[in-house]
Protein backbone atom coordinates (compact mmCIF):
# COMPACT_ATOMS: atom_id res chain seq x y z
CA UNK A 1 0.00 0.00 0.00
CA UNK A 2 1.30 3.43 -0.84
CA UNK A 3 0.91 6.22 1.64
CA UNK A 4 -2.45 7.97 1.49
CA UNK A 5 -2.28 11.72 2.04
CA UNK A 6 -3.94 14.91 0.95
CA UNK A 7 -0.99 17.24 1.52
CA UNK A 8 -1.04 18.73 -2.00
CA UNK A 9 -4.69 19.72 -1.93
CA UNK A 10 -4.50 21.24 1.56
CA UNK A 11 -1.26 23.10 0.77
CA UNK A 12 -2.87 24.57 -2.34
CA UNK A 13 -5.62 26.01 -0.15
CA UNK A 14 -3.07 27.30 2.38
CA UNK A 15 -1.10 29.16 -0.29
CA UNK A 16 -4.33 30.56 -1.71
CA UNK A 17 -5.07 31.99 1.76
CA UNK A 18 -1.54 33.47 1.89
CA UNK A 19 -2.05 35.08 -1.51
CA UNK A 20 -5.43 36.45 -0.45
CA UNK A 21 -3.90 37.93 2.72
CA UNK A 22 -1.16 39.62 0.68
CA UNK A 23 -3.84 41.00 -1.67
CA UNK A 24 -5.79 42.52 1.24
CA UNK A 25 -2.63 44.06 2.72
CA UNK A 26 -1.76 45.51 -0.70
CA UNK A 27 -5.24 47.05 -1.01
CA UNK A 28 -4.98 48.69 2.41
CA UNK A 29 -1.50 50.07 1.65
CA UNK A 30 -2.68 51.30 -1.74
CA UNK A 31 -5.82 52.94 -0.34
CA UNK A 32 -4.37 54.58 2.77
CA UNK A 33 -0.75 55.35 1.76
CA UNK A 34 -0.36 55.51 -2.02
CA UNK A 35 -3.75 56.90 -3.13
CA UNK A 36 -5.79 58.21 -0.16
CA UNK A 37 -8.12 60.16 -2.48
CA UNK A 38 -9.40 56.85 -3.90
CA UNK A 39 -13.00 56.02 -2.91
CA UNK A 40 -13.41 53.52 -0.07
CA UNK A 41 -15.41 51.26 -2.33
CA UNK A 42 -12.11 49.77 -3.52
CA UNK A 43 -11.78 48.09 -0.09
CA UNK A 44 -14.87 46.07 -0.93
CA UNK A 45 -12.76 44.28 -3.53
CA UNK A 46 -10.59 43.00 -0.69
CA UNK A 47 -13.47 41.59 1.33
CA UNK A 48 -15.68 40.24 -1.44
CA UNK A 49 -13.64 36.99 -1.86
CA UNK A 50 -14.40 36.14 1.79
CA UNK A 51 -17.84 35.00 0.65
CA UNK A 52 -16.12 32.48 -1.62
CA UNK A 53 -14.13 31.17 1.34
CA UNK A 54 -17.18 30.80 3.64
CA UNK A 55 -17.73 27.13 2.83
CA UNK A 56 -14.05 26.44 3.51
CA UNK A 57 -14.27 28.10 6.92
CA UNK A 58 -17.00 25.65 7.87
CA UNK A 59 -15.20 22.70 6.25
CA UNK A 60 -11.68 23.58 7.48
CA UNK A 61 -8.99 21.45 5.82
CA UNK A 62 -7.20 18.69 7.72
CA UNK A 63 -4.00 16.94 6.70
CA UNK A 64 -4.63 13.18 6.58
CA UNK A 65 -1.72 10.78 6.23
CA UNK A 66 -2.36 7.02 6.37
CA UNK A 67 0.72 4.80 6.49
CA UNK A 68 0.85 1.02 6.59
CA UNK A 69 2.21 -0.41 9.86
CA UNK A 70 2.71 -3.91 11.27
CA UNK A 71 -0.65 -5.64 10.86
CA UNK A 72 -2.59 -2.45 10.29
CA UNK A 73 -2.16 1.23 9.61
CA UNK A 74 -1.40 4.52 11.34
CA UNK A 75 -3.60 7.50 10.51
CA UNK A 76 -2.16 10.93 11.30
CA UNK A 77 -4.51 13.94 11.40
CA UNK A 78 -3.38 17.57 11.64
CA UNK A 79 -5.48 20.71 11.20
CA UNK A 80 -4.30 23.48 8.91
CA UNK A 81 -2.12 26.07 10.76
CA UNK A 82 -1.99 23.84 13.85
CA UNK A 83 1.02 22.34 15.58
CA UNK A 84 -0.86 19.49 17.28
CA UNK A 85 -1.26 16.15 15.55
CA UNK A 86 -3.51 13.20 16.33
CA UNK A 87 -2.37 9.67 15.54
CA UNK A 88 -4.67 6.67 15.37
CA UNK A 89 -3.31 3.13 15.24
CA UNK A 90 -5.74 0.77 13.51
CA UNK A 91 -5.03 -2.97 13.76
CA UNK A 92 -7.17 -6.07 13.49
CA UNK A 93 -7.09 -6.32 17.29
CA UNK A 94 -8.46 -2.85 18.07
CA UNK A 95 -10.62 -1.95 15.03
CA UNK A 96 -14.18 -2.89 15.94
CA UNK A 97 -16.60 -1.23 13.52
CA UNK A 98 -17.68 1.87 11.67
CA UNK A 99 -20.25 4.33 12.94
CA UNK A 100 -22.53 6.57 10.94
CA UNK A 101 -21.37 10.12 10.28
CA UNK A 102 -22.07 12.81 7.74
CA UNK A 103 -20.69 12.76 4.20
CA UNK A 104 -17.53 14.62 5.26
CA UNK A 105 -16.20 12.02 7.72
CA UNK A 106 -15.52 8.32 8.23
CA UNK A 107 -16.37 7.13 11.73
CA UNK A 108 -14.32 4.37 13.37
CA UNK A 109 -14.94 2.54 16.65
CA UNK A 110 -11.51 1.66 18.01
CA UNK A 111 -10.46 0.12 21.32
CA UNK A 112 -7.90 2.18 23.24
CA UNK A 113 -5.18 0.84 25.53
CA UNK A 114 -7.65 0.56 28.45
CA UNK A 115 -10.04 -1.62 26.38
CA UNK A 116 -12.57 1.22 26.15
CA UNK A 117 -14.40 1.81 22.88
CA UNK A 118 -13.60 5.24 21.43
CA UNK A 119 -15.13 6.84 18.40
CA UNK A 120 -12.81 8.59 15.96
CA UNK A 121 -13.99 10.76 13.09
CA UNK A 122 -11.63 11.04 10.15
CA UNK A 123 -12.31 14.05 7.93
CA UNK A 124 -12.15 12.90 4.32
CA UNK A 125 -13.69 15.91 2.61
CA UNK A 126 -10.28 17.22 1.47
CA UNK A 127 -9.15 13.86 0.06
CA UNK A 128 -9.36 12.63 -3.50
CA UNK A 129 -11.97 9.98 -4.17
CA UNK A 130 -9.41 7.32 -5.08
CA UNK A 131 -7.59 7.95 -1.76
CA UNK A 132 -10.84 7.61 0.17
CA UNK A 133 -11.56 4.33 -1.60
CA UNK A 134 -8.01 3.09 -0.87
CA UNK A 135 -8.43 4.00 2.80
CA UNK A 136 -11.76 2.17 2.99
CA UNK A 137 -10.29 -0.87 1.22
CA UNK A 138 -7.39 -0.98 3.66
CA UNK A 139 -9.82 -0.74 6.61
CA UNK A 140 -11.88 -3.60 5.13
CA UNK A 141 -8.69 -5.60 4.68
CA UNK A 142 -7.75 -5.04 8.34
CA UNK A 143 -11.14 -6.18 9.64
CA UNK A 144 -13.46 -7.58 6.95
CA UNK A 145 -16.08 -8.45 9.58
CA UNK A 146 -16.46 -4.89 10.87
CA UNK A 147 -20.16 -4.03 10.82
CA UNK A 148 -21.18 -0.87 9.04
CA UNK A 149 -24.04 1.09 10.59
Amino acid sequence: MKDINNKGKVNRFKYLLYFYGAFVVFLFIYKFIIAPELPSLILLAGFAPLFGFMSSFVNWPVYVNAVEADGGMVINLKKLFSKSQTSILVTKYNFDSYFETDHLHIGLNILDEDENMKQHRIKVSWMRLKDIRALEEKLKEINPLAPTK
